[in-house]
């Protein structure tokens, strides 16, 4: 990803796109019309530090280079049928003990809004994604994935968001919370051990 944000290439993005939804189509390999093609990208995170544990799944360090070849990337891949499930929404950045108990984000709402949340407002507006993906780390003390205000207030009632929320891999119960991720708009817990709801 960085080296393709790197060509700032609009066009590219929308072609490679289109190559993950031709490759989708094969899948459908039963002929019965029934199969379907998902993909949990485009990265849309920015490179905040050159430690950033996932630099290498997000395009560049700015937000609106970021919504601009993820919303072609999107386009691309849906004119082939593709569910895109733009990845991780919001301020995610830290690979390393990240799941032990969430880590705590700092931010004020102006530089979120500006620089942290505009690429996912690109991609919802002008990309038309799908799907959305939580990361696993908290914007001060609340989770993303089960975050009111970030899943309901700005997604869908501001953005006009409408396809689903999955959270990022649940492997942590204690903050990750099935039952706060439904209540604040999230639809799917992607999670490899039983949880309930309720």
């Amino acid at each position: 990803e960085p080296v393709i944000g790197a060509t700032w290439n609009k066009e590219l993005l929308s072609d490679m796109g289109k190559a993950l939804g031709e490759e989708g189509l094969w899948g459908n390999v039963r002929g019965d019309g029934l199969a379907y093609t998902g993909i949990y990208a485009p990265g849309l995170n920015i490179h905040r530090s050159q430690f950033g544990g996932r630099n290498g799944e997000y395009y560049s360090e700015d937000g609106y280079l970021n919504g601009v070849l993820g919303a072609a990337f999107t386009k691309g891949a849906a004119s082939k049928g593709v569910y895109t499930y733009a990845k991780h929404f919001a301020l995610n950045e830290q690979e390393t003990h990240r799941a032990v108990n969430g880590d705590c984000t700092w931010a004020n709402e102006q530089s979120i809004r500006e620089i942290y949340l505009r690429p996912f407002e690109i991609i919802v507006k002008e990309g038309g994604t799908t799907g959305i993906m939580s990361s696993f780390n908290r914007i001060g003390y609340t989770w993303t994935g089960g975050d009111y205000n970030l899943c309901t207030e700005v997604l869908r009632n501001e953005w006009g968001f409408k396809g689903s929320v999955i959270c990022d891999f649940n492997t942590n119960p204690n903050y990750m919370n099935a039952r706060q991720m439904a209540y604040a708009g999230g639809d799917l817990n992607l999670c490899t051990q039983s949880t309930s709801y309720w």
